[in-house]
């Protein structure tokens, strides 16, 4: 008896010399091929941690077989056999005009037998025969000159398209046999001359394995011991069918039951009580069937594989896909088996096939955080990746805006692709960060913290095109900003410090930077801290300051005349500049003797204050018709108003002082004292001594003018 076989040992030697496996291929005890591959994974592939589908084929009897099997056929011809077969066999046999005989089924499962012998891959080197009745006799199985006991299952000597052994078990009869040498057995039911002719047979046969099939329909005579011990020592396996219900087995502790020759021989014994079943069931002698596969994880467990199709079990020849997932694996290294199993004519076995696998797990991601910080401002980030299995890493950062970011915002990073790096925002609100690392064999593996930013206010300056002014005059402003936080839009306003509203201010602006612009025509005198306000779209705001000054230009003279006669305003001091001026003395003979003449104007240009004065000790005009003494006039402009004053001591010995007067002087001229006007634009005018002769000579002493 044949060992099964099993190349799972060898093809674990493989794997571990990291040599791709592919298949594994082997043959039952019979001989008949059996196989199994694995199609995936490959061998050494690396996989994520879980459950890993294996797939493949199996097969049975497709491959090259060990051909050292010998079938010797042993045929019952006796009396009995002439008994009909309701259904039949497929006619009559071997020609004797008795269709459907016991005998006609016992040759038609022989030649089924040969059939599948004769198929390609067998295990099946040659075949013989023999039949038996009172005697028994092997048959001569092939017209070549001489008594073959054996041939080729395949053989065709005379070349006419039958095998010769289907000719010669064409030959049988009841009680002999005409091919292709006559034997004649008589008709009785001898196992002891059935089994001496088959041994005749079956040791002549070459092969190292033979398989006898016995078939018989009637209780034999006979003593069997001996014959089958020598059967046992020739390595000659016997294969008894109990052919029709009119024979049983029997008992394998009788004398010579069928049962009792086979199983002592390591065969089986048959009852085929229904007799046209026989050409189905006796080339099961060397049927091949793939019975199982399994899988096996780590030296484990067997698992059945229930996933097959066609679904097992499969009579040879066949082949058959599966699939199978095996349990959750870790990481690490695991090596895969699957195991076909099958049995023919000699009995079971298994081939295995293994692979090897690496689960790789996935990397551990930790994005630190929270974090928080400045929009514009780099904020340092510390994520940690760990994967101690490689392969290859890579990482990246993304930011994505969550709460209270304005749209059109974006965040870039110092370098995206490092675990610790940057980020920097353009808008403040809270920020979603994620770091995901790749190793290339998982799915990416991301975790997510928060950033949040606070805003920043905006920085601006403010400048003006002129910052000292004359009432009237419009000033425009210029308030460069910038804002570290790009994203962030803006808006101003100007507080002009002169009692008008708050006003919108212009706005240009592009990432991070914009200028405001406003414009005012200033009509209130003195400093004004002219105030710009940039502000955020999230509040913030910055402020300048630039400081304008309003004023009146002013002059002041101490003496003037037009008409028949004029004398340019003497001194005369105007602002600005500031100016001060002093003369002794002007004599201008028949009309005016002044002395000690004086005129000042000053601007002080923190404050907007214009301050012009004059001043006459003493004059004579018109001959001495009018004499005066101590004129004086001052005019003053500043954030409290305009104001003009005058003052004049006496004129022809009376005292005047500060009050507005007309006086005549008849037939000489009107003398205006302390007259304050208001001229073109608002202009102050103030004349301390106004003189108007009859004639139209005007003289003026001590006056001064603002606007």
């Amino acid at each position: 008896m044949r060992p099964s076989i099993t190349v799972g040992a060898a093809l674990a030697a493989t794997v571990a010399l990291a040599i791709p496996a592919h298949a594994a291929t082997g043959n039952l005890p019979g001989g008949t091929s059996i196989g199994v591959t694995i199609t995936g994974p490959a061998n050494n592939t690396v996989v994520v941690p879980g459950p890993v589908t294996v797939t493949g084929q199996a097969s049975i009897g497709t491959g090259v077989a060990v051909v050292d099997t010998a079938l010797t056929y042993v045929l019952d011809v006796s009396g009995s056999t002439q008994a009909g077969v309701t259904a039949g066999c497929g006619g009559d046999q071997n020609g004797d005009g008795q269709p459907a005989t016991i005998l006609d089924c016992e040759i038609a499962a022989a030649r089924s037998l040969n059939t599948k012998a004769a198929a390609p891959n067998t295990v099946v080197g040659s075949v013989g025969a023999a039949v038996f009745g009172s005697l028994g006799a092997p048959l001569d199985v092939s017209p070549d000159a001489g008594d073959q006991k054996v041939v080729a299952p395949t053989a065709d000597a005379n070349g006419n398209g039958t095998s010769d052994i289907s000719e010669a078990l064409g030959g049988v009869q009841f009680g002999g046999a005409q091919l292709f040498t006559a034997r004649s057995v008589g008709g009785g039911t001898n196992y002891t001359e059935g089994l001496t002719a088959g041994l005749a047979s079956a040791t002549a046969a070459p092969q190292q394995r033979k398989l006898m099939i016995f078939l018989s329909d009637g209780a034999g005579s006979g003593a069997v011991d001996a014959l089958l011990q020598q059967a046992n020592d020739a390595g000659i396996k016997i294969f008894t069918f109990a052919v029709s219900n009119g024979v049983a087995c029997g008992l394998a502790s009788a004398p010579n039951s069928l049962r009792k020759i086979a199983e002592t021989t390591g065969g089986t014994c048959t009852e085929v009580p229904d007799v046209s079943q026989l050409p189905d069931v006796v080339p099961g002698v060397i049927a091949s069937k793939l019975t199982q596969l399994t899988l096996k994880v780590d030296e484990g467990a067997d698992l059945p594989i229930t996933s097959i199709a066609p679904a097992l079990p499969q009579d040879g020849p066949a082949n058959v896909d599966y699939t199978v997932d095996t349990p959750a694996l870790t990481a690490g290294t695991h090596k895969l088996c699957v195991t076909a199993r099958g049995t023919d004519g000699g009995g079971a076995g298994d081939v295995t096939e293994c692979v090897t696998v690496k689960v790789n797990a996935p990397p551990v991601v930790k994005a630190g955080g929270p974090y928080a910080g400045q929009e514009g401002t780099g904020v340092g980030l510390a994520g940690l990746v760990t994967d101690p299995d490689g392969p290859s890493l890579t990482t990246a950062w993304t930011a994505t805006p969550q709460s209270g970011v304005d749209a059109g915002a974006t965040c870039s990073f110092g370098n995206a692709a490092a675990q610790t790096t940057t980020v920097k925002c353009t808008d403040d609100g809270v920020w979603e960060l994620k770091l995901t690392a790749n190793d290339g064999v998982n799915p990416p593996v991301t975790a997510t913290t928060t950033l949040t930013l606070s805003n920043l206010a905006p920085q601006t300056t403010l400048s003006a095109n002129n910052t000292l002014v004359t009432r009237g005059t419009t000033v425009n402003f210029t308030a460069p900003f910038t804002d570290i936080a790009t994203n962030d839009k803006h808006t101003c306003t100007f507080d002009f410090d002169d009692g008008s509203p708050v006003v919108n201010g212009a706005v240009a602006q592009g990432a991070g930077s914009g200028t405001c612009t406003g414009s005012r025509t200033f009509t209130a005198l003195g400093a004004h801290n002219v105030l710009v306000r940039v502000t955020d779209d999230d509040g913030a705001s910055a402020t300048a300051v630039v400081k304008v000054v309003v004023y009146l230009r002013g002059e002041a003279w101490a003496l003037g005349a037009t008409g028949l006669i004029t004398i340019a305003k003497t001194p005369h001091a105007q602002c600005p500049p500031n100016e001060d001026k002093t003369v002794a003395s002007v004599n201008v003979l028949g009309l005016a003797s002044v002395n000690a003449l004086h005129a000042d104007c000053t601007l002080d240009a923190n404050t907007g204050r214009t301050v012009a004065s004059a001043r006459v000790e003493g004059a004579s005009l018109l001959g001495g018709a009018i004499k005066l003494n101590a004129i004086e006039a001052k005019c003053v402009s500043d954030a409290n108003g305009v104001t003009g004053s005058s003052k004049v001591g006496t004129l022809n010995g009376q005292p005047i002082g500060t009050g507005p007067a007309t006086v005549g002087i008849p037939g000489v001229a009107t003398v205006h004292l302390n007259e304050t006007t208001t001229g073109p634009n608002g202009r102050l005018i103030q004349n301390a001594v106004r003189v108007r002769t009859l004639l139209g000579q005007e003289i003026i002493l001590s006056a001064c003018r603002l606007g």
